[in-house]
């Protein structure tokens, strides 16, 4: 931490003596959204509790990141946004292999954080292993109003999957004014090659005051810096994205305003995923794994206001084509035991030395393979709520939502060439297996909020939640040495339903001060496991948790300086946690967890033009019960009481300073940004017995921004991971083997922007 604080000092005095240490600058938007960020920070408003209400107002932990500051701080993507967000963890294993964590909630399973657009649910495909939440999508942050993260479990308002927390892209809606920007980007990363990323948006007015359009278009080519030496590859962790929305916006009378949209993302790339032994940012396996992702959402919203209440109706489609695939060669080549020799051959002949010799030549012609798993999940949700208006002593919500998520996996074992790794055209594979994976929940919501006295209001929530869940499929071709029958179909199913709550009191002491205190649940669905190897389907299920939770929010100086403090209790029980056979995984039910947590917000606009932001959270997440599920034998590794909960960081700091001065006359300004964060040391498992615990974290990293711009144009140059820190966010083993392999950020980056509006 001292190491963080004196690079912090150093740095933010070199940003403002040497342009070399500048920032981030953003693109010239619409005039209408410039001004609307441009105003007092404590004047910034949010909806994520499904009303309109003042930031500091709020009394819940949220963060808002207007795009304003998307832009001058370079954030592009979902991992970006840990460096403006309080105990935000992004666990980054490679494309399709991500994992959001908010407050130390981290875990297998269904997601551990909501991922909403708009009003518009995002879901994960859950794999071969019941884990949507470890395959959480990318998405880009352009052409936005803003992002909203709230903190805590969202159950009531926002229900299964939220239980970290929730969060929103609200997107910049069609207006009545012609105009447009577009932003343009060239880079170079150290160890790889050029890059560019192209973003650009167009507002046209159809019919006035009526029927408006918005379109986004955004393309990203990076060239990769991760290399293959053994199979001769370069690049190999290159990405490619394209994607948009388009936006509707209808009016057809003054009470009644309907916005219909599309989203589409498409991309593929590989992991930036290395092996130390190996070398610097140099991967060993010996499988190309290639990856591709195709997302479709499409929307359709109305708010009628009907005078004393608001009815808002939302439904919304995703449709989501995925293909993963892993190099499992190291647990190929791990079975080479007389032991797994008896499931291709007699215990007799394996005991013989030209038996086990004959069976070890088996294996090898198994090798090298990969496992390619195409996936595809479709979502249906609806919600409908009617909540009161007005500023009145009793405010009101309820609502009712449906979901129906349909999920389907191809899991095969392929064969591949040894020379560069590429798949073998026509090979039959060695193992081929079928699931499905299906969702219903049904939920009835409503929150109170109650203004007794001036200042103080009682705020209380619930939700009542049913789900049906079947897990089914087949497996056509069996493979001896992972213990893998051919099994007819067969579908396997579950239910539950329960309540949850939320009380919340809060106390406004002054213009300037609110108090708040608040208790929440959230929770997970539980399911039943359809996996290699089971001899019965065993089910899990569902997990809960309730936190505590209390804050603080103040501004002084007529917002020169902005103060937010929170801090939380959380306890986690009936932890839904992925179990290790040995060459599968399955989910089950062990142990519980208490998080404890305080975190900070502060704002400081000293002087016109120049603002500093500083984040930090600290973080506690230990078991409390120790993990050994019904019916497993509890290993040496396996995680007890006290343990930390993996990839957590401790403490997370980040500072931005940004200054903007005019240059003469002709309207021009310039600007200088510097971004500065550190991200703890944490480990990739619960004990140092595992052969997975693996140093996570302990980096600091360094952005810098330097530009000019007008109303219409702008001009910058930037450098990301200024110090070329080898950053990991992700770690632990080549799969079935005990080769470290880590996933890194990008090294230092060189960027020129131009951003132009009309």
């Amino acid at each position: 931490m001292n190491k963080f604080l004196n690079t912090t000092a150093t740095l933010m005095l070199g940003s403002i003596l040497n342009p070399a240490f500048a920032s981030s600058a953003f693109a010239a938007d619409a005039a209408d959204s410039a001004a609307a960020e441009s105003g007092p920070a404590s004047e910034i408003v949010v909806t994520s509790l499904k009303r309109e209400i003042r930031l500091q107002d709020a009394p819940a932990s949220i963060t808002s990141i207007s795009n304003d500051t998307l832009r001058s701080a370079n954030i592009d993507s979902v991992n970006d946004l840990v460096r403006v967000v309080p105990s935000l963890t992004i666990t980054d294993a490679g494309p399709g292999q991500r994992r959001i964590t908010l407050r130390g909630i981290r875990s297998a399973g269904d997601a551990q954080v909501g991922i909403y657009y708009d009003e518009t649910p995002v879901a994960g495909p859950p794999g071969t292993t019941s884990d949507p939440g470890g395959s959480q999508s990318d998405f880009k942050l352009y052409d936005l109003e803003r992002v909203e993260v709230l903190r805590g479990p969202q159950g009531t308002l926002y229900g299964a999957g939220a239980v970290g927390g929730t969060i929103r892209l609200v997107t910049r809606k069609p207006d009545f004014e012609f105009g447009g920007n577009i932003d343009v980007s060239g880079t170079t990363t150290e160890g790889g090659g050029p890059g560019y990323q192209l973003n650009a948006a167009l507002n046209l007015p159809i019919v006035k005051d009526v029927l408006a359009v918005r379109g986004a278009y955004f393309r990203r080519d990076n060239d990769g810096w991760v290399d293959n030496p053994g199979l001769g590859l370069k690049g190999i962790n290159s990405e490619r994205s394209d994607g948009g929305r388009v936006l509707v916006r209808f009016i057809p009378a003054p009470w009644l305003t309907i916005d219909g949209a599309a989203h589409f993302l498409f991309t593929e790339g590989g992991a930036s995923t290395w092996s130390p032994s190996a070398g610097k940012y140099n991967a060993v396996n010996a499988s190309q794994v290639p990856y591709t992702d195709k997302q479709r959402l499409y929307s359709l919203s109305a708010r009628a206001e009907l005078g004393f209440a608001d009815l808002v109706a939302t439904t919304s489609y995703q449709d989501r084509d995925t293909l993963v695939t892993r190099d499992p060669t190291p647990l190929f080549r791990s079975f080479k035991t007389r032991a797994t020799c008896a499931t291709h051959f007699t215990s007799a002949v394996c005991a013989t030395n030209a038996g086990f010799a004959a069976y070890n030549a088996y294996v090898d012609g198994l090798l090298p393979v990969i496992y390619y798993q195409p996936q595809s999940v479709t979502d249906w949700t609806s919600e409908l709520r009617l909540q009161s208006t007005g500023t009145s002593w009793f405010q009101w919500t309820l609502g009712g939502f449906y979901e129906d998520r349909d999920a389907k996996v191809l899991s095969e074992a392929r064969r591949t060439n040894a020379s560069d790794g590429s798949q073998i055209a026509g090979a039959t594979p060695l193992l081929q297996r079928h699931v499905v994976d299906y969702l219903k929940q049904k939920a009835a919501f409503g929150e109170v909020a109650v203004t007794p006295l001036p200042g103080l209001t009682l705020t209380g929530g619930l939700r009542y939640y049913s789900y049906d869940k079947t897990v089914g499929g087949d497996t056509t071709i069996g493979l001896d040495i992972l213990r893998t029958a051919v099994t007819p179909w067969a579908l396997y199913k579950t239910k539950n339903s329960g309540w949850l709550y939320k009380g919340n009191v809060s106390w406004k002491a002054a213009d300037n001060v609110l108090v708040y205190g608040q208790v929440a649940t959230g929770y997970r669905p539980g399911g039943v496991n359809q996996v290699l190897g089971l001899a019965q389907a065993l089910s899990y299920a569902p997990d809960k948790l309730t936190t505590y939770e209390g804050g603080i929010k103040t501004s002084f100086g007529g917002d020169a300086l902005i103060l937010n403090f929170g801090g939380y209790i959380t306890d986690w029980s009936d932890m839904q946690v992925s179990i290790n056979s040995g060459s599968f995984l399955y989910l089950g039910n062990a142990g519980a967890a208490r998080i404890k947590g305080v975190e900070a917000e502060a704002t400081l606009n000293p002087t016109r033009g120049l603002t500093f932001n500083i984040n930090a959270a600290f973080t506690d997440a230990k078991l409390t019960q120790d993990q050994v599920p019904d019916g497993v034998t509890p290993l040496a590794s396996t995680a007890r009481r006290g343990d930390k909960i993996p990839f957590i960081a401790p403490q997370t700091v980040s500072f931005a300073g940004q200054y903007d001065w005019a240059l003469g006359s002709g309207g021009w300004s310039g600007l200088l940004r510097g971004d500065l964060s550190y991200t703890g040391a944490s480990r990739a498992d619960f004990r140092p017995t595992s052969a997975s615990y693996r140093k996570v974290g302990d980096y600091i990293l360094a952005n810098a921004r330097i530009g000019v711009r007008n109303e219409r144009y702008g001009v910058f140059f930037y450098v990301n991971n200024l110090t070329n820190t080898v950053a990991r966010t992700s770690a632990g083993n080549t799969l079935g083997g005990t080769t470290e392999t880590v996933t890194t950020l990008p090294p230092r980056t060189y960027g020129i922007n131009l951003t132009g509006s009309f």
